[in-house]
């Protein structure tokens, strides 16, 4: 019996995966892999077991309507004690993980590879796990917790790099690429300027996040607010890696200052590599050098490149909510947009 990967994202954004066949209902396949659902009736009528997929083929067994409502069927619910994954899926569950696991989230020992300055304020970080479990599994756009050496302190970064998998690199891919945004006084941005070296010891934990790549049924707008342009890579690498994307890509990029910018030529490369990506970009002080837009990144927003496009959204909170309220007060539908708020520590 065939098995597939199915991702299950609970509420908190902790992350696991559990294989199931295809003969296994999602419940009984948590279950054998001590997942516990929340579930009651275990016959679709209930409604206790609802989820979203949000990605994959699968089937379900007879289910009440009153249970899952046809409109909510259309939109990828599904009452998961009747589903049947016929592909990798992912799964989100609308609790805390706290309410299923009794296991904290997995840490992984790791080692770095590489750590360069990406621009006047980003330093490159790769960290590669140890041990022979492979590399670590985990959707384009989700983030870990990083140990800091030297300190008791943890710091959260998303994964600039593409998951492990066929199209991917599989077990080759071990690296996983983090961008540093350099704070003053902050505990990373000490070790990262001063101290860190090929080899020091960093932790991994996690996968961690509800911000992750929905696979492309309609065109994408990104718009990235400083090192909030990792994930975005890791995104479009993932795409890159599976042959390329059919949909258009605009890509709105901002900085404070132009030297900020970092990733120009990985951006300006994702052409040859089967994507239709348009990228602009904008800077809050300009100056010198720079003649392109000055001013937040939001100022580039306009309709006819957020209509009926599944949108991504990755910076500071300030702009976040600018650009969720710009998107919103023009009517695009708020299930289409998708953010992560990137805290400064």
């Amino acid at each position: 019996m065939s098995k597939h990967d199915v991702t299950i994202v609970f509420e908190d954004g902790r992350t696991v995966h559990v294989p199931a066949g295809e003969d296994d209902t999602i419940y009984l396949a948590c279950l054998m892999n001590k997942v516990r659902i929340q579930t009651d009736c275990l016959e679709g009528a209930c409604a206790t077991c609802k989820a979203l997929c949000t990605s994959g083929d699968y089937r379900l067994d007879d289910y009440s309507t009153d249970a899952l409502p046809d409109a909510e069927a259309a939109r990828g619910y599904v009452l998961t004690c009747q589903m049947h994954a016929l592909s990798d899926c992912v799964i989100e569950y609308a609790y805390d993980s706290s309410l299923a696991l009794k296991t904290r989230p997995e840490t992984r020992p790791g080692r770095i590879a590489e750590v360069e300055q990406a621009s006047s304020t980003v330093y490159r970080l790769v960290v590669e796990p140890d041990g022979d479990d492979g590399p670590i599994s985990f959707l384009p756009g989700q983030y870990v917790h990083l140990s800091i050496p030297g300190t008791e302190e943890q710091r959260s970064y998303s994964f600039a790099n593409p998951p492990p998998g066929p199209a991917d690199g599989g077990a080759a891919n071990h690296g996983c690429e983090f961008f540093i945004k350099v704070l003053e006084h902050g505990v990373m941005s000490e070790y990262v300027t001063g101290r860190a070296e090929a080899g020091d010891e960093m932790a991994i934990t996690g996968p961690f996040g509800r911000f992750y790549l929905r696979p492309p049924t309609r065109p994408i707008l990104m718009v990235a607010g400083g090192t909030g342009l990792a994930p975005m890579l890791s995104m479009l690498d993932h795409l890159a890696a599976g042959g390329g994307c059919d949909r258009p890509i605009h890509m709105l990029c901002g900085a404070n200052t132009a030297d900020e910018l970092f990733c120009l030529d990985r951006l300006a490369g994702y052409g040859a590599k089967g994507l239709d990506l348009t990228t602009e970009f904008a800077v809050v002080e300009g100056g010198g050098a720079w003649d392109g837009n000055v001013g937040h990144v939001t100022g580039l927003l306009r309709f006819d490149i957020a209509d009926g496009h599944d949108v991504y959204l990755c910076g500071p909170p300030p702009m976040i909510d600018a650009a969720e309220s710009w998107l919103t007060d023009r009517g695009i539908d708020p299930a289409l947009i998708h953010n992560e708020k990137f805290l400064p520590r």
